[in-house]
C-alpha cells in the first residue's frame, strides 16, 4: 500500500472514531429543521414544496464539498425565494414550473460560478451595507404580508405586490378562515415558546409536527385547513435530470442575474463572519465559485436556487459540527426522510408553514442596525430608504439593481472628493496642520497633504481646490499624495497643466510621497520630464521622509534665487511716476509757436 493511501486511510479512520459522531449529529438537527424551512421557502416562491426538498437535498452537499466556508449550510432562503417568486410569476402560464425553475438556478448558477472564476469575489464589498440593510428590510416586509393571507386562510388572487396583496387582506377580512388562523398561531406560539429552550434548533419542526398532530386529533372543527397534499404531491425520489430551455432562459436572464448577485452578497456577508478552522476567514472568489456549481446541480433536479442560509448555519454551528462533511450527511437525511416519510410531510398545514415564515421575515429587520446607519451619515441614509422604498415598489429583481446602483453611486460620490491639509514646517519631520489657505505665497513655499483616491473625477476636485497662481511670484507649492495610486491621465494632465501655471509664475511645483505606480504613470505618459525628475520625490518607507526632502529641496531652491528687482516688489513705484508727484509738479508754460517759455 502506499504512502498516501495509508494517510488517507488513517485520516478516515481518526474521522469515523473523533469526528464522525459530531458531523451526525449537526446533520441529524440540520435536516430536521430544513425539511419544514425548505417546504416553506419553495411555498413564500409560489411553487410546490417538492422544489424546496429538492434544493435542500443537493445544494448542501455541493456548496460544502466546493465551498471555501467549513460551517456554511447553502439552501434556499427567504430573500432568494421572494425574488425568485417575482420572476417566476409572469411565466408561470408561458412555462412549465420545473422548466422555469431549472432555466433560472442553471442561469443564476453560471453568473455566479463565471464571476468566481474571474475572481471577482471582492466587487462585493461595492454593495453598501445601507443598501443590504433597506433591501432586507423591505424584503422582511414583503415576506410577512405575502403570508399573511395563508395565515389566515383567507382567499387570494393573482400576485400583484404589496399594494394588491394589502387590498386583498382588508377586503377579505371578513372571510378569514378560522381554524386555520388558529393552525397558524399555534404554530407560531410553538416557534416562539421553542426558541427559550435548550432544543431551540428542533422548534420549528415540533412546532409543525404539532400542529399536524393536533389537526387529525380535531378531525371535522379542522375541516377546510389546507394541507401541503393538497398543492401538491411530495416526492418520492428525485427527478430525472433535465436541462434549461433557451427561449425562458431568454425571459429569465435578468432575473437570475439579480438571483445570483442577491445569493452572493448574502453569502460573502455570512461566510465573512465564520472563521475557519485554522483562525482564516473564507474565500470570496472560491465561494462564488461554490454557490455557482450548486446552484447548477441544484438546478439541473429542479431544485430553487440556493445561498448561504443564515437560519441553517446557526443550526450546524450550534449543534456541533466539525468538518464540512455536516453538511453533507445533512443533505443525504434530508433526502432519505423524504423518500421515506414523503407522505407524513404533506399533512403539514399551510398555514404552518406561514407562521414560520413571518416569524422568519422579522429576523431580517435589525432596529439597532437602522438606527445607527440612520445616524452615521446623510448618504447612508438616503440610500437605506431608497433601497427600502424600491423594494416594496419594484419588482424585486429590479431593486436588486437599483440597491447595486446606488452603492455604486455612493462609492462614486464619496472617492471623488479629496481631503486636503495644509502643512506649516515646525521643525525636523516635524509639521503642524494650519486653516487651508486659498492664495499661494510670494517666494515662500505651501505644503498640501492630498489624501483620497487620484482618479478622474477627484482630480477635477483637486484642480478647482487648488490656489491660484495668478498673482503670485516665484511661489513653491508641495503635493504631499502619499498613499494615492490611481493616478491616470486626467490626474497627470492636471498636474502637468499645474506645474506650467506655476513655472509662468516663475515658481514650481514639488511633489513628494509618490507611490511606485503613481511614479510609473508619471513616467510612461512623460509627465515626469513635464514636471522636472528633480521635484518628485518617491514614498520612503520611513513616514514624513520624502516630505521632509522635498521642504529642504524647496528651501534651498528658494534661497538661491536672486533678489527681486525694485520694480517687481509688490506695491513699489518709481517715486517720480506716483500720483501725488505727478501732481506736485509745476506747470510748463507754451508760447504761441508751442515752444515751452523759460
Amino acid at each position: 500500500m502506499s504512502i498516501a493511501n495509508q494517510l488517507s486511510l488513517s485520516r478516515a479512520r481518526h474521522y469515523l472514531r473523533y469526528t464522525f459522531q459530531h458531523d451526525l449529529i449537526a446533520a441529524i438537527t440540520g435536516a430536521t429543521a430544513g425539511i419544514p424551512q425548505a417546504m416553506a421557502f419553495a411555498l413564500l416562491a409560489g411553487v410546490g414544496p417538492a422544489y424546496g426538498l429538492y434544493a435542500a437535498v443537493i445544494a448542501p452537499i455541493v456548496g460544502a464539498l466546493a465551498g471555501s466556508a467549513t460551517y456554511m449550510t447553502t439552501g434556499p432562503t427567504n430573500t432568494l425565494m421572494l425574488l425568485v417568486g417575482s420572476a417566476l410569476e409572469p411565466l408561470a402560464g408561458a412555462f412549465q414550473v420545473g422548466v422555469l425553475i431549472v432555466t433560472l438556478s442553471v442561469l443564476a448558477g453560471v453568473f455566479q460560478l463565471i464571476l468566481g472564476l474571474l475572481r471577482l469575489g471582492d466587487l462585493t464589498r461595492f454593495v453598501s451595507r445601507a443598501v443590504v440593510t433597506g433591501f432586507l428590510t423591505g424584503a422582511a416586509v414583503l415576506m410577512a404580508t405575502e403570508q399573511l393571507g395563508t395565515f389566515s386562510g383567507i382567499p387570494r388572487g393573482k400576485h400583484g405586490g404589496l399594494i394588491h396583496t394589502l387590498n386583498y387582506l382588508s377586503e377579505g377580512l371578513d372571510q378569514t378562515h378560522v381554524p386555520t388562523l388558529a393552525m397558524g398561531l399555534l404554530t407560531m406560539a410553538g416557534i416562539l415558546l421553542f426558541r427559550r429552550t435548550r432544543v431551540r434548533s428542533l422548534g420549528i419542526f415540533v412546532a409543525v409536527a404539532g400542529t399536524s398532530i393536533t389537526i387529525a386529533i380535531l378531525g371535522g372543527w379542522a375541516e377546510g385547513v389546507t394541507l401541503v397534499q393538497d398543492i401538491a404531491p411530495l416526492p418520492s425520489s428525485l427527478p430525472a435530470a433535465s436541462l434549461p430551455q433557451a427561449d425562458a432562459a431568454r425571459h429569465l436572464a435578468a432575473s437570475a442575474l439579480a438571483v445570483a448577485l442577491l445569493g452572493l452578497v448574502q453569502t460573502v456577508a455570512l461566510s465573512q463572519s465564520l472563521k475557519e478552522p485554522d483562525g482564516r476567514l473564507p474565500n470570496a472568489s472560491r465561494e462564488f465559485i461554490g454557490q455557482g456549481l450548486s446552484n447548477i446541480a441544484a438546478g439541473v433536479f429542479q431544485g430553487l436556487p440556493s445561498g448561504g442560509s443564515l437560519s441553517r448555519t446557526a443550526v450546524n454551528v450550534s449543534a456541533g459540527a466539525r468538518t464540512r462533511l455536516a453538511n453533507v450527511w445533512a443533505g443525504l437525511l434530508v433526502a432519505l426522510i423524504m423518500l421515506l416519510f414523503g407522505d407524513l410531510a404533506g399533512h403539514i398545514a399551510l398555514a404552518s408553514l406561514s407562521a414560520h415564515l413571518i416569524l422568519a421575515a422579522w429576523t431580517l429587520v435589525d432596529p439597532a442596525e437602522i438606527r445607527f446607519l440612520w445616524k452615521a451619515s446623510w448618504t447612508g441614509r438616503w440610500a437605506m430608504a431608497a433601497t427600502f422604498v424600491a423594494t416594496l415598489l419594484l419588482p424585486l429583481q429590479y431593486s436588486v439593481f437599483v440597491g447595486v446602483a446606488l452603492s455604486l453611486l455612493l462609492y462614486i460620490m464619496q472617492s471623488s472628493h479629496l481631503h486636503i491639509t495644509q502643512l506649516e514646517p515646525v521643525g525636523p519631520y516635524q509639521f503642524r496642520e494650519i486653516p487651508f489657505s486659498p492664495a499661494l505665497p510670494d517666494r515662500a513655499l505651501m505644503i498640501l497633504s492630498v489624501q483620497g483616491n487620484l482618479f478622474f473625477a477627484a482630480m477635477r476636485d483637486l484642480e478647482q481646490r487648488l490656489p491660484v497662481p495668478n498673482q503670485a511670484r516665484q511661489p513653491v507649492l508641495i503635493l504631499r499624495l502619499r498613499g494615492d495610486e490611481m493616478l491616470a491621465g486626467t490626474g497627470t494632465w492636471t498636474l502637468v497643466n499645474y506645474a506650467e501655471r506655476l513655472r509662468a509664475r516663475g515658481g514650481r511645483l514639488i511633489l513628494c510621497g509618490v507611490e511606485d505606480k503613481a511614479l510609473k504613470t508619471l513616467q510612461r505618459t512623460g509627465a515626469l520630464d513635464k514636471i522636472g525628475p528633480e521635484n518628485v520625490f518617491a514614498a520612503r518607507d520611513v513616514l514624513l521622509m520624502s516630505l521632509q526632502e522635498a521642504v529642504e529641496h524647496a528651501q534651498k531652491w528658494l534661497a538661491a534665487l536672486p533678489p527681486p528687482p525694485p520694480e517687481e516688489t509688490p506695491n513699489a513705484r518709481p517715486p517720480g511716476n506716483s500720483r501725488r508727484a505727478r501732481r506736485k509738479k509745476s506747470p510748463v508754460h507754451k508760447d504761441a509757436t508751442g515752444q515751452p517759455t523759460p
